[in-house]
């Protein structure tokens, strides 16, 4: 099979192929080759291409033009693949000419995720003893269970007290969730006392969205 950036149809590898062999027989110092180097992509491809019209012509396609066709292709591909690989590895050829002949190339600058805008909502789903499971979604998308899209995950905080609190500076941070779901274990201590959670969702920079709004439960006796 063809790389990836090489058509696998032959009508387009016919196409992908000329244009590839006609640039860089026309430059080849522009992209770290030699004369000798075109001649062997060109002649690769006049090979192909000879047998690919024989095989392709209802007149002259027998199962001995094909055979040579799907032969000539997997010399073509051959020698294509390696020069196509030589010349997306050398800093030397701009990408522009790279992409000029058909190859692809990494993105250098990729478009950088933004800190979440949107905040979690979050929901107590069970209470047994020792333990709150909270589930959270997000407040654009509260029927699904996915995070926002260029989120890295959830940071949740707890606080446990007599009482339930608003402030986020109030609460510490429990626990880091990559999923929506987290679970909140207690000491018999922490019994009778009123847990309050708050989160935020974060990107893999560590940059944060908004608060969510605190929800809370009695921790169970």
């Amino acid at each position: 099979m063809a790389a990836t950036y090489i058509p696998s149809r032959d009508s387009e590898l016919d196409t992908w192929a000329l244009n590839f062999k006609t640039l860089i027989a026309a430059t080849p110092g522009n992209y770290g080759l030699a004369a000798p180097d075109a001649t062997a992509i060109s002649a690769a491809y006049a090979t192909w291409n000879a047998a690919y019209l024989a095989a392709s012509n209802p007149t002259t396609r027998t199962v001995a033009t094909v055979a040579t066709k799907n032969a000539q292709k997997a010399n073509l591909l051959t020698v294509v693949r390696g020069y196509a690989a030589t010349i997306r590895v050398n800093k030397g050829v701009s990408n522009a000419l790279k992409l000029g002949v058909g190859l692809h190339v990494p993105d250098l600058q990729p478009t950088p995720v933004p800190a979440p805008a949107t905040k979690p909502v979050l929901a107590i789903a069970r209470i047994d003893q020792g333990f709150q499971e909270v589930r959270a979604t997000d407040e654009m998308t509260p029927n699904s269970r996915a995070r926002p899209v260029g989120s890295a995950g959830m940071l949740l905080y707890r606080a446990v007290g007599p009482a339930a609190v608003n402030d986020p500076g109030e609460a510490t941070f429990l626990t880091f969730i990559g999923r929506t779901t987290a679970i909140s274990e207690f000491g018999s201590d922490d019994k009778g006392k009123v847990a309050t959670y708050l989160a935020r969702w974060t990107n893999a920079k560590g940059e944060v969205g908004p608060w969510s709004q605190a929800v809370t439960a009695s921790i169970a006796a």
